[in-house]
C-alpha cells in the first residue's frame, strides 16, 4: 500500500461515518465526560440527523473525552466499506453489527497506525517487505468487504503484528 494513501485511511472523517463513536463507546461520568453512557446507547447530544449538536463546543462543555478520542478512520471504514454507506440511523437492525465491526476496526486501525510509524524507521529490506505484507492484509486495496472481514482472524493478525513490532528491537538496536 502506498504510504500516502495510508495517511488518508488513518484520518477520521465524521462525514463518512455513522456516528459510531457516539453510540458504540461507553463512558463514565468524570472530568472528561459529564454523564454516564452505556455502549450501544446513543449519546444524548446526538441529533436524529446523526450529528453532534454540541460538536463545536465539546471542549468547553465538559466533553474532553470526545475531543481527545480518535478512531484513526475506523468509523469510515466500517460505514463506507463494510456497510456501503448504510447506517444504523436509517436501518436500526444494523446497530449491533456496525458496533461490533467498529470495535474490531478500532484495534485494527491502531495497528495500522503503529505500522505507519514503523515505516518511518530505517528498516532493512526484509523488514520493509514484512511491513508491507501486514499493511496489504490490514488495508485491502479495494477496501473491506463483509466476507473479507468475517474471514479475518483478528487475534492471529494482531499477535503477528505485535510480535513483528517487538522484533524491531533486535533490528534497530
Amino acid at each position: 500500500m502506498d504510504l500516502n494513501q495510508l495517511d488518508d485511511r488513518l484520518k477520521a472523517d465524521c462525514e463518512k461515518c455513522a456516528a459510531l463513536c457516539c453510540v458504540a463507546l461507553a463512558f463514565d461520568k468524570s472530568s472528561v465526560f459529564p454523564f454516564d453512557k452505556a455502549a450501544g446507547e446513543p449519546c444524548r447530544n446526538l441529533e436524529n440527523c446523526g450529528t453532534c449538536k454540541i460538536h463545536s463546543d465539546l471542549a468547553t462543555t465538559g466533553y474532553m473525552g470526545c475531543v481527545q478520542f480518535h478512531c484513526h478512520g475506523a468509523g469510515p471504514v466500517v460505514t463506507q466499506d463494510l456497510f456501503s454507506g448504510n447506517t444504523w440511523q436509517t436501518q436500526p437492525h444494523l446497530l449491533r453489527p456496525m458496533m461490533e465491526a467498529f470495535w474490531v476496526f478500532l484495534r485494527l486501525q491502531e495497528q495500522v497506525l503503529l505500522l505507519r510509524h514503523a515505516a518511518k524507521l530505517p528498516l532493512p529490506e526484509a523488514k520493509q517487505k514484512e511491513l508491507h505484507a501486514f499493511l496489504d492484509e490490514l488495508c485491502p486495496e479495494n477496501g473491506w468487504s463483509w466476507d473479507s472481514f468475517e474471514n479475518l482472524d483478528q487475534a492471529k493478525v494482531s499477535a503477528k503484528v505485535k510480535g513483528w513490532l517487538a522484533s524491531l528491537r533486535d533490528v534497530l538496536a
